[in-house]
């Protein structure tokens, strides 16, 4: 009888470890408050870092077309400082790789 139960115990284990594998594909295995000051955080730098970008498009393209406009070249060269600026601070916010995994880990549990 204890056989049988032991066996039981185990076959309820594997099916319990089974389904909480294919259940923890939930965004983030973290928890909520802790997902939620993160957005918080970082939507204003994800909103900045975008921003910049775009006006350092444009001055760009701009100096391409003036090339001698000192003003313009002064415009780039502050652009591209507040960028390297915000990519230190928050690095995840350029990186190649997902930053859900560089602030976290494996979020997956792969």
């Amino acid at each position: 009888m204890e056989d049988k139960n032991r066996d039981l115990k185990r076959k309820i284990e594997e099916e319990r470890l089974k389904n909480k594998k294919l259940t923890t594909m939930e965004p983030l295995a973290v928890e909520p408050e802790e997902w939620q000051a993160f957005r918080k955080m970082a939507q204003p730098l994800e909103n900045e870092h975008l921003e910049l970008r775009v006006l350092l498009r444009d001055a760009e393209a701009a100096l391409r077309a003036n090339p001698e406009d000192e003003y313009l070249k002064t415009r780039v060269a502050y652009l591209k400082k507040r960028l390297e600026e915000l990519e230190k601070n928050a690095p995840w916010i350029s990186s190649d790789a997902s930053w859900e995994y560089l602030l976290w880990g494996d979020v997956w549990g792969c």
